[in-house]
C-alpha cells in the first residue's frame, strides 16, 4: 500500500471563526485526526463521521500520549496509506512541537504539509484590544515560552536581554510560572511599573483579562482566580487596551448550552449560539440511519406520478427520499403534477433546494397542523405517500385513514443512539460541571438523552436545569421525564429557538463566570 500523507494543522487560538479555509478543507478529507486539548467542538465538527478521532490527552497528565507515541503513531498510520491530520491549538510551529513531528516524518520519508494557524501570541492580545506593536511605542515583540522555570540555573531564555527590551513581551502558557517570570524581569532591571495584561481563554466567550503593574500582576491574577490557558503581555502597548477594547460581552457569554441534535444538524445551531457568545457543548443523541429501500417502496417511487399527495415530515425525509429517487434514475420532474405537503418551514426550504416548491406548509409546524389543513380538503380516495421516520407519530396517518384516503406509509430512516454516548454524557456532568441550558429539537433526542442516566443521576444533575424545546410535542416528551421546560418558540424553527434562548440569556446573563 502506498504511504499516506500527514497534515500538521494549526486550529488557531480558540475562536472557531479563526480556523483557516485550508485547515477546514484538510479536516473534511481526513481518515484520522489526532487532536490536542482545547480544540473547539465546532472545529472538530468538520471531521467526517467515518474518520477516526484520537485525543492525545492533556500534556503531563495520566493517559496522555507522549511525543514519542504521537510520532510513532503518525508514521505507522501514514504507512497504512491513511490521510492524517495532526491538529494543534494556535500555530504548529509556535511552541507546538510541529517541527519535531515534521522532522520525524521526513526521517521516515513520509509526505507532509504544514497548515499554519493563527497564533495566540497575536490573536489573544488583539481580542483584548492590545496591539503587540505600535509605531509610537515599540517596534518589536518577542514571543517567549512560559513553561521554562525562570529560577533554574541554566535557562535557555536570556532574561537580561528580555528585561532591557523595550518591545512587547508575550509569554505563552505562562500562568503557572507568572510570579517567577515577573520577579526575574524585575531582578534583571525591568521597571516595576511596566504594565502587564494576563488574558484567560483568549478569543473565546470565557475570555477574562486582568491588568496590573509588573510588581502587582501575580497577586491580582491569584485574587481573580484566573485559570489556564492564559497569555501574558508585558509592555507599554497594554495601556492602549482602554481605548482599543472592541470585544463586547454577548447575550449568552458565560452560558453553557447543550445541543442534542444529530451531528450534522448541530453545526447550524451551534454556529448561531456561538456567534452570540454561548459555550456550546455538542452531544448528539441521535444518529440518522437510512433504512434499505424495500421492493414495495421501489414500486411507489417508480409510479410516483400516480399519487395525489406526497408528505414529508422532516428535512431527513426529504434528503433520503430524493436520494432514493435519483438512485432509480428518476428526478424531480417525476413529481410534476403531484402535490407536496411539508411539516415545517425548514423541511419546505430543504425541498426547495432540490427545485421543488411545497404546496402546503401549515402555520403550525407539526402533524396537527397538517391535520387541520387536510381537514379542509376532501381526502376521500386520494392516494397519499407519507415519508417519515420509523419512530414517527401516527397522528396524520390515523386522520387520513379515517378520511378514507389511500395512505402508503414509508419509514425512510430510524433514529439510533450513537455509540459511546453514555460515557460522553456521564463525563460531561461528572467531570466538567454540566451545563446551564438543555436544548431538544425532537422527542427522540429527549428520550435518548434521559435514558442515559439513572434516576439518581437525573435528580442530581438534570431535572433542576432549564430546558429549551423546539415545539410542544418535544416539550411534552421532556415534561414526561420531569423537566423544567422554560423556552418554546412560537414558531418551531431553529432561528426562533435561538431568539428565545438569546432573550432568556439577557435576563440570566453570566450564569457561569
Amino acid at each position: 500500500m502506498s504511504k499516506g500523507k500527514v497534515y500538521i494543522v494549526g486550529a488557531g487560538p480558540g475562536d472557531p471563526g479563526l480556523l483557516t479555509l485550508r485547515a477546514q478543507k484538510v479536516l473534511s478529507e481526513a481518515d484520522v485526526v489526532i487532536y490536542d486539548a482545547l480544540i473547539h467542538s465546532r472545529v472538530l465538527g468538520f471531521i467526517p463521521e467515518k474518520a477516526k478521532k484520537i485525543f492525545r490527552g492533556n500534556r503531563n497528565k495520566k493517559g496522555a500520549l507522549s511525543q514519542f507515541q504521537i510520532n510513532t503513531l503518525l508514521v505507522s498510520l501514514a504507512r497504512m496509506g491513511k490521510n492524517i491530520v495532526r491538529l494543534k491549538g494556535g500555530d504548529p510551529f509556535v511552541f507546538g512541537r510541529g517541527a519535531e513531528e515534521a522532522l520525524e516524518l521526513r526521517r521516515h520519508k513520509i509526505d507532509f504539509e504544514i497548515v499554519p494557524g493563527v497564533s495566540s501570541a497575536i490573536a489573544v492580545p488583539a481580542y483584548a484590544g492590545i496591539p503587540v506593536t505600535h509605531r509610537a511605542l515599540n517596534s518589536s515583540f518577542t514571543v517567549v515560552t512560559g513553561h521554562e522555570d525562570p529560577t533554574k540555573p541554566e535557562a535557555q531564555i536570556d532574561w537580561e536581554s528580555l528585561a532591557l527590551n523595550e518591545g512587547t513581551l508575550v509569554f505563552l502558557m505562562g500562568l503557572h510560572t507568572l510570579k517567577g517570570v515577573c520577579e526575574r524581569l524585575i531582578q534583571e532591571g525591568k521597571s516595576v511599573e511596566t504594565p502587564v495584561a494576563v488574558i484567560q481563554s483568549g478569543t473565546t466567550p470565557q475570555q477574562k483579562v486582568v491588568v496590573a503593574s509588573l510588581a502587582d500582576i501575580s497577586e491580582r491574577v491569584k485574587r481573580e482566580k484566573l485559570k489556564a490557558p492564559a497569555t501574558v503581555i508585558v509592555g507599554k502597548v497594554v495601556r492602549l487596551m482602554d481605548k482599543l477594547q472592541w470585544l463586547k460581552p454577548d447575550p449568552l457569554t458565560g452560558v453553557r448550552v447543550l445541543l442534542t441534535r444529530t451531528r450534522d444538524q448541530s453545526s447550524y445551531l451551534s454556529g448561531l449560539l456561538g456567534d452570540r457568545g454561548a459555550e456550546v457543548i455538542e452531544l448528539p443523541t441521535i444518529e440518522i440511519a437510512p433504512l434499505p429501500i424495500s421492493s414495495k417502496a421501489r414500486g411507489w417511487l417508480l409510479k410516483i406520478q400516480e399519487y395525489d399527495w406526497v408528505i414529508f415530515s422532516s428535512v431527513n425525509t426529504v434528503e433520503i427520499f430524493m436520494k432514493n429517487l435519483f438512485d432509480l434514475k428518476k428526478d424531480v420532474r417525476d413529481l410534476s403534477g403531484v402535490k407536496i405537503a411539508c411539516v415545517g418551514g425548514t423541511t419546505a426550504k430543504r425541498l426547495k433546494d432540490f427545485g421543488v416548491s411545497a404546496d402546503l406548509v401549515p402555520a403550525d409546524y407539526k402533524q396537527e397542523g397538517l391535520v387541520k389543513s387536510f381537514g379542509r380538503i376532501s381526502c376521500k380516495g386520494k392516494r397519499v405517500l407519507f415519508a417519515r421516520a420509523k419512530e414517527g407519530r401516527n397522528v396524520l396517518v390515523d386522520f387520513l385513514k379515517k378520511e378514507k384516503a389511500l395512505v402508503d406509509f414509508w419509514p425512510l430512516y430510524e433514529n439510533r443512539i450513537p455509540s459511546g454516548l453514555k460515557k460522553k454524557a456521564l463525563g460531561l456532568f461528572a467531570n466538567e460541571g454540566g451545563v446551564d441550558l438543555l436544548t431538544f429539537a425532537s422527542s427522540s433526542s429527549v428520550d435518548h438523552f434521559f435514558a442515559l442516566f439513572s434516576a439518581a443521576q437525573r435528580r442530581k444533575w438534570l431535572l433542576s436545569l432549564p430546558v429549551a424545546v423546539i415545539g410542544p410535542v418535544t416539550g411534552a416528551s421532556a415534561r414526561k421525564w420531569g423537566c423544567r421546560v422554560i423556552l418554546q418558540p412560537r414558531k418551531y424553527t431553529m432561528p426562533d429557538l435561538v431568539s428565545a434562548i438569546v432573550k432568556w440569556g439577557k435576563k440570566h446573563k453570566g450564569l457561569k463566570s
